[in-house]
């Protein structure tokens, strides 16, 4: 997957795209089109960082039997209006990293033997999301709302090796042998709190980032936007193998989004992954997804309200329930469980696709929650994870069986020192989710 480039530059051969992509490209577009709007009706301001290609940005080291194609030439800006045309907000940084003064300096802004941005790349992109954030007015407006930090940013004194070198291992085995870049240390300190955003509260939900592995710790993306932006960013980063869709799914299902949602998503995603949506074929299948499902489900996670659906839900008096110590009403607690036991729940109809099971859920042990089909989808199962932690969570899952709407359950929390389930209600995704 490696290519050899002038001047010892390594490429990533998957960065090569063209008309063939087109279908599933538009795919990945339409869903975060919809998810953006799932935001939208939740609060939440969605904005699209796309990394550009390191082949463009430095394709004067592409070897002379590779050429960037005018597909993969116009492929950022053909993607960026697409986005914008569907209501997306989008933080051009393709524009920004060509024109950059620093991108034939003496730190290119990608590490010349990997694919990630340099330090130097990293703080040009943080640039540029405040300038994107600062050139459209609502972002802007949401931006100005949240908490002021005081950040400062500190240059180390002596060079010191990269960790960036990722496509060396992709070329045959002792091929060439590289001189390592070398890159000076950089460090963002937190002050003390500034005056706070137009709100003046510290109460006011922030910004989050969640990205690829070009927003993990060790690129110092997420440090330079803190510094750039002078506020606490809460930050996830998800590496390829997972990808973009694990990684957000990841996210609005943890507390720190349940708990306390942002004001300001970014969503930065890899231009090169955006020909590849949920059911990638070409991804582990552990982490492939049908794309509509994908979508039910992380809708449901960011509703902040449940839309009551006409089903009514009633805990059954069997499984764990026939020789249960406690139940009160709609919720009911057990004390240790066991491989194998369960918890069943009846609906008074079948559900429907637009439909969505929310309760509060503490299992102690068990991190995870297998939820099976009785009926109809007899014998379908899904596996939710669950923290584990003996402490209260937010469950909000779409109950997804290949055989159709079920109207009966079976919850199976796995050997744990406690379980409980909460208020259990069928709530209702947005009627134009899908249309």
């Amino acid at each position: 997957m490696g290519i050899l480039g002038k001047e010892q530059w390594l490429f990533y051969r998957y960065e090569m795209s063209d008309n063939t992509d087109e279908a599933a490209t538009g795919q990945t577009i339409d869903l975060i089109q919809r998810f953006n709007r799932v935001l939208a009706q939740n609060d939440i301001t969605l904005a699209v960082a796309m990394v550009p290609i390191k082949m463009r940005i430095y394709a004067e080291y592409l070897p002379d039997d590779v050429k960037m194609s005018p597909y993969m030439e116009a492929n950022y800006g053909r993607m960026e209006h697409a986005l914008r045309q569907g209501g997306v907000h989008v933080l051009d940084l393709n524009a920004p990293f060509l024109s950059s003064p620093l991108r034939n300096g003496g730190t290119p802004l990608f590490y010349r033997l990997d694919t990630h941005w340099s330090l130097t790349g990293a703080m040009v992109a943080a640039e540029a999301v405040k300038a994107g954030i600062e050139g459209d007015s609502m972002l802007k407006k949401v931006y100005a709302a949240t908490q002021q930090q005081g950040y400062s940013i500190a240059y180390g004194k002596r060079k010191i090796p990269s960790a960036g070198r990722d496509l060396i291992g992709q070329l045959p085995p002792n091929s060439i042998k590289f001189a390592y870049e070398q890159v000076t240390p950089v460090s963002v300190l937190r002050g003390q709190p500034g005056s706070g955003g137009l709100l003046g509260s510290a109460d006011v939900a922030g910004i989050s980032v969640l990205g690829s592995s070009y927003s993990k710790d060790w690129t110092g993306f997420a440090d330079a936007l803190r510094y750039v932006l002078q506020r606490d960013v809460l930050s996830m980063g998800v590496g390829a193998d997972q990808g973009s869709w694990i990684g957000m799914e990841s996210y609005v299902r943890d507390d720190a989004f349940q708990t306390h949602p942002p004001k300001l998503l970014i969503w930065e995603m890899p231009e090169r992954d955006m020909k590849a949506p949920p059911d990638y074929k070409y991804r582990d299948a552990r982490y492939q997804s049908n794309n509509t499902e994908w979508l039910l489900r992380v809708s449901a996670l960011v509703q902040s309200k449940c839309t009551p659906s006409p089903h009514t839900v009633r805990i059954a008096s069997m499984g764990m329930a026939a020789r249960q110590a406690i139940s009160k009403g709609q919720s009911f607690t057990s004390g240790s469980t066991a491989e194998g036991e369960y918890l069943e729940i009846e609906f008074d109809r079948p559900l429907e696709s637009m439909d969505y099971l929310a309760a509060r859920i503490t299992t102690n042990g068990s991190r995870a929650l297998v939820v099976e089909g009785v009926g109809e989808g007899a014998g379908h199962r899904l596996t939710l994870e669950v923290a584990g932690d003996g402490q209260p969570h937010m469950l909000k899952t779409p109950l997804l069986f290949s055989k159709g709407g079920v109207s009966k359950i079976r919850l199976f929390p796995g050997k744990t020192t406690g379980f409980t389930l909460e208020s259990p209600q069928v709530c209702r995704q947005p009627e134009n989710l899908l249309k």
